[in-house]
């Protein structure tokens, strides 16, 4: 599998776990900071392990992961209130496509945030710790997947 299919893999797996947030948060399940913490931490063990970081890359990584990270919550949350706050019920043609471009702009804000956070990772790890990088967050965005589809199984009326 090449860089692109992965870097594509890992898009489309991300964009399913923001659904799935979606959907939980308008469930009215709304997470602890306890659990968002765990959430986090288990998220920061599964890269950690996978990339086998020398602690001289851990001092460069974490602090522009970390700020990669913050900028792409933001684009899923702007991305996340166009759908939600704009229904498609009683606008226009044109005003639904309106929302659909702003969506699209969003999602190429989000592959050029990709592109340039890789550009600044590759100066700080290796192309081959760039790509576990890719896997280790499509392997814990599976795992928080099953996660949720394992609480709506043990709790199917709420």
């Amino acid at each position: 599998m090449n860089l692109l299919s992965s870097k594509l893999i890992f898009h489309r797996a991300s964009g399913l776990v923001l659904l799935l947030m979606v959907t939980f948060t308008a469930f009215g399940q709304r997470r602890s900071e306890e659990e968002i913490k765990r959430i986090q931490d288990a998220k920061i063990a599964i890269i950690t392990n996978r990339l086998n970081l020398t602690p001289e890359q851990s001092v460069g990584f974490w602090p522009m992961y970390n700020e990669f990270s913050q900028k792409r919550r933001e684009l899923h949350r702007a991305q996340r209130k166009i759908i939600n706050d704009k229904k498609a019920e009683g606008q226009t043609d044109e005003q639904v496509l309106s929302n659909l471009k702003e969506v699209q702009e969003l999602r190429q804000k989000e592959l050029d945030l990709e592109k340039d956070y890789q550009n600044r990772f590759l100066k700080v790890i290796s192309a081959s710790q760039v790509v576990e990088l890719y896997k280790a967050e499509r392997t814990f965005n599976d795992m928080l997947i099953q996660r949720l589809k394992q609480r709506k199984e043990e709790k199917p009326n709420e």
